[in-house]
């Protein structure tokens, strides 16, 4: 495991700790930002403890974070903070919110704490997923067929897919790397790039594939049945192909 990775795992678990600890508590200030969406003070708090580990350890390398300015590195190097991914969850009390970190294009790390389940990952090591102190490489389905397949949708633009079979999605992406599901596709979730931060090298190190279809239409796949799947978005009006990859 790179030296990086293993720095990520250390910040997240530390990270980890503080989210779950106040999960727990009976108090919790949330207050609102300006485009609705609800931040909270252990948001900012762990946002904080992640850059002053990154500044300890890395200093050369950039910042960017969900709640705090972003930071500018000499490394060429930028890490993406989402403290609490799934605020909304956080706070009403929901356990599969996140704490995410990735060092762009190169690793990702993404832990549930009230579920104790971290994924892991980083190019050119492959997939991981802890849990509950067991630690398992993990690859996508082999799935070769549309017909049945088991796919996790999100937002308010759901493609309707006959030939699929539509499951449960809360967990969506520790169900497509452990071949759980065969595709997750998002469309109108209002997805930011902290959002996405981890997405495409978990996916992308379990052995399947992900594409920004276009602005709010995410495609994360088995790999096998990635150019189908988007040869079906394409084919509904206002979706259009883009670029491999986040």
């Amino acid at each position: 495991m790179s030296t990086d990775l293993e720095l990520a795992l250390r910040i997240v678990r530390e990270a980890s700790d503080m989210a779950l600890s106040a999960f727990n508590s009976d108090t919790l200030h949330v207050r609102y930002k300006e485009d609705g969406s609800e931040v909270t003070s252990v948001d900012l708090a762990i946002e904080d403890l992640v850059r002053r580990r990154l500044a300890e350890a890395v200093p050369e390398d950039a910042v960017a974070g969900e709640e705090r300015p972003e930071r500018s590195g000499t490394s060429g190097r930028r890490w993406l903070v989402d403290p609490i991914s799934g605020t909304a969850d956080f706070v009403a009390g929901r356990p599969t919110y996140s704490v995410d970190l990735a060092l762009e294009g190169a690793l990702a790390v993404s832990a549930m704490p009230s579920l104790d389940i971290t994924m892991a990952a980083g190019r050119g090591v492959g997939c991981r997923v802890f849990r509950s102190g067991r630690e398992e490489v993990v690859r996508v389905s082999t799935r070769d067929s549309v017909d049945g397949a088991r796919v996790c949708l999100h937002g308010k633009r759901k493609p309707v897919l006959e030939r699929c079979v539509v499951v449960e999605g809360s967990m969506s992406v520790l169900s497509l790397i452990t071949g759980e599901v065969d595709a997750v596709i998002a469309a109108g979730a209002g997805l930011d790039e902290f959002d996405l931060a981890c997405l495409p090298v978990l996916v992308e190190e379990a052995g399947g594939r992900v594409t920004m279809v276009e602005e709010d239409v995410v495609l994360a796949t088995n790999g096998v049945l990635h150019d189908a799947f988007l040869g079906l978005l394409v084919a509904r009006p206002g979706v259009e192909p883009g670029t491999p990859g986040l």
